[in-house]
């Protein structure tokens, strides 16, 4: 059974009957609703957030934004603490229900939430105390939503057992996938997991499937591997690929900063990585990320990392 992707809902719309996919993608969970002064000074969206959403009527104006960039001036009202989720990808106009679907669920469920609409797609928020409830509503209806387990700027790290099947056997129907993801070695680590047993999602994640922030698309995927020790030297090996469509942008530096990350909260104080010595690319990646040349071999350059606090 499939745990995350593109879950396919038929609507029936007069004679016409709509299949769409739909992905809701977990956002951060301190989001607020204001309603401002209209009298008062217009905040400006910030530099950098998930989501910003700025309304104007005759006699009213709101604001939904990220807790932590909330205004302190000329807030009339506001309601805190409420847990947004996008619905992934870029919806046509044509496209009918979505939002009625996404609500009935938890309508029937009594659970209340706030909407806003944008051009290209939908945000749903619900109250930070009902989220996982909601989660749950959504997913026994057949909505898959992913939860990142980390975020950069652009990308979600998502735990990679979450499909895993799909992944080891390249089942794309119905994926928000990159048109040249997975790469053989995503393909090769998926299937590397299922040998060892590991469909169901472990304790603690080692692989992540990288998607982006903005669509929801698969791009690659980063991980673990394991310990490398070689005499003295003992480190956590990681290892990283992007579909090529999505090389020279910048992904492959950013994915890295935040597997570092993790591997901090972790509590891991090494890192190594092994690149071939044609593959400049992940050189420069890794050296930008402060990894510096460890040894070389018959195969290629070591590379090590010392995280500090």
């Amino acid at each position: 059974m499939r745990r995350l992707g593109v879950y396919h809902i038929s609507i029936s719309h007069g004679w016409q009957t709509l299949e769409f996919g739909v992905l809701l993608i977990r956002q951060l969970p301190a989001y607020s609703v204001l309603k401002l002064d209209p009298a008062g000074p217009i905040p400006s969206p910030p530099a950098r957030t998930d989501f910003w959403s700025l309304s104007s009527s005759y006699d009213e104006l709101s604001l939904v934004c990220m807790k932590d960039q909330s205004p302190t001036v000329s807030v009339l009202e506001r309601s805190d603490d409420w847990t947004a989720f996008r619905v992934a990808g870029t919806m046509e106009f044509t496209l009918t229900g979505i939002v009625a679907q996404i609500s009935q669920v938890l309508a029937d469920a009594q659970l209340g939430i706030f909407v806003v609409s944008t051009f290209d797609t939908d945000y749903i928020l619900v109250n930070h105390n009902d989220a996982d409830m909601a989660v749950m509503q959504w997913r026994e209806s057949g909505i898959e939503v992913i939860e990142p387990i980390h975020q950069t700027a652009r990308l979600d790290f998502i735990d990679m057992n979450y499909e895993l099947e799909d992944l080891a056997h390249n089942n794309r129907d119905g994926k928000l996938w990159a048109d040249d993801y997975p790469t053989e070695g995503d393909m090769m680590i998926a299937n590397l997991l299922l040998q060892a047993g590991t469909q169901s999602p472990p304790l603690t994640c080692t692989a992540f499937t990288l998607r982006s922030r903005s669509a929801g698309l698969a791009l690659g995927g980063i991980g673990f591997k394991g310990e490398h020790i070689d005499g003295d030297f003992c480190a956590m090996e990681i290892g990283y690929g992007l579909a090529e469509s999505v090389h020279r942008q910048g992904f492959g530096t950013e994915a890295i900063a935040g597997l570092i990350e993790i591997a901090r909260e972790r509590g891991m104080t090494q890192l190594c990585a092994e690149t071939d010595f044609p593959n400049l690319a992940s050189q420069r990646v890794l050296v930008l990320n402060g990894f510096n040349e460890l040894s070389r071999s018959d195969t290629g350059i070591w590379w090590e990392l010392s995280i500090l606090d």
